[in-house]
């Protein structure tokens, strides 16, 4: 399951943007992710996401230092 719940960060125009997964992970109403956090230089950031859903989130900010966590509803709390 690690292939559709670790999440993946991407440096974007203006920000970041983090994918849960390298396959999409499913937003069906039974399994997906609540949130998606973003703690850059030591700020904490959270988007909260429903079923239906992209698994994704973009966070306008500038930061030096960045990791993400992500929380299934079915498989709990990732980190990357």
């Amino acid at each position: 399951a690690k292939e559709k719940h670790i999440p993946v960060i991407s440096k974007v125009p203006g920000g970041y943007k983090v994918t849960v997964g390298s396959v999409a992970h499913p937003m069906a109403d039974d399994h997906y992710i609540e949130w998606i956090e973003l703690l850059a230089d030591g700020r904490l950031y959270r988007q909260y996401l429903k079923p239906g859903m992209a698994p994704e989130a973009v966070f306008c900010i500038d930061a030096a230092s960045v990791s993400a966590r992500e929380h299934c509803n079915k498989h709990g709390l990732w980190k990357a």
